[in-house]
């Protein structure tokens, strides 16, 4: 039985995590008590339609057959197991979720982009497992997000990807991820992607969730006008080579609160853990990301690596509060400097 970690959370609630032997040593469990993370409610699309169930013994084999006929408000229900097939979803209102366990979409991409592609929202999803995206462009997601609303991914595992989760640039999508894997994305012989990346969207959440041993990107990249990173562990591990485990390139108002986040020995870039600001055009007098604040505080961050950091390391024109961290291994707890 793995070592279980249990964290306090809301008003005495606990949150139990495993721990990951190979993962994290004793000394870096030692650090990952997160102290009284804010509260987190999140709005979910109604069931107003009919339910399709989708599995081997179903009249509809598979989800890309569910997606063709799928209506406004209808629940899919895709029964445990593998599923070699991949999904062009058109229709807005749905609640898609694996029952009996994962639902594993893998192996195929659609439109050159993902397994799952979206052009319509709200949409719901939850234990579903996306693995082995691959396209000619290096940049296969398990989810291509191209709604112009609110997508929410919960209780699922996204791994083995050039990319995790892709999405557009677009002020009325809002991405929430609540509770899923991020494990081992950028799946490439040389860079190819991360394992969150999202453009100019409104709103960026992510929640309670894991990212671990992913490789050459970062873990997550946001040029969301809003991000907010709360209560997660982010991991590079033993063998991970992730570059940066956050980056927000275009600045813009963030919340980075009570997260363990460690950088591993075999990173490619022990730079920056956190990284933000380095690709706006600050120079020219522009601004693509207005900032209202930019809070990361309560966080544990670990370097694993001999070589220093800059734990935090802010390129951009905005102030960066930092609050009631914990800084283990070499390296900067913040610098603060202008790209040139």
């Amino acid at each position: 039985m793995p070592t279980r970690l249990r964290i306090a959370r809301l008003a005495g609630q606990a949150l139990t995590i495993p721990v990951v032997a190979l993962l994290v040593t004793p000394a870096v469990a030692q650090n990952e008590a997160v102290q009284n993370p804010p509260s987190k409610s999140v709005e979910r699309p109604k069931h107003t339609g009919r339910v399709l169930q989708v599995g081997p013994s179903r009249v509809l084999k598979t989800p890309s057959a569910a997606a063709k006929i799928a209506r406004s408000g209808d629940l899919i229900e895709i029964d445990a197991g593998a599923y070699r097939d991949c999904a062009v979803w058109r229709t807005p209102n749905l609640r898609i979720r694996g029952v009996g366990g994962y639902a594993h979409v893998r192996d195929v991409s659609c439109d050159e982009k993902a397994i799952w592609v979206f052009y319509a929202s709200p949409v719901q999803i939850s234990q579903i497992r996306f693995s082995g995206a691959r396209v000619r462009h290096n940049n296969g997601a398990g989810i291509r997000w191209e709604g112009h609303g609110r997508l929410l991914l919960e209780k699922s595992w996204v791994h083995n990807n050039q990319m995790g989760i892709l999405a557009h640039n677009s002020k009325k999508s809002r991405i929430i991820i609540k509770g899923s894997k991020f494990e081992a994305n950028g799946d490439c012989p040389e860079f190819c992607g991360h394992g969150v990346y999202v453009g100019h969207l409104w709103h960026l959440a992510i929640f309670d969730s894991e990212f671990s041993g992913h490789k050459h990107g970062h873990h997550i990249k946001s040029r969301a006008y809003h991000t907010e990173i709360t209560g997660n562990r982010i991991i590079d591990g033993a063998d991970g080579t992730a570059s940066y485990a956050i980056n927000l390139p275009d600045s813009g108002t963030a919340r980075i609160s009570y997260n363990f986040v460690q950088q591993g020995p075999k990173t490619e870039n022990s730079r920056a853990v956190v990284a933000i600001g380095e690709e706006g055009p600050w120079n020219k007098g522009g601004r693509v990301n207005p900032s209202r604040f930019i809070v990361i505080e309560g966080n544990v961050f670990r370097n694993d690596n001999r070589r220093k950091t800059n734990f935090v390391w802010n390129r951009g024109p905005d102030p960066v509060t930092l609050r009631n961290n914990r800084f283990n291994g070499p390296g900067v707890r913040y610098r603060k400097s202008r790209r040139k």
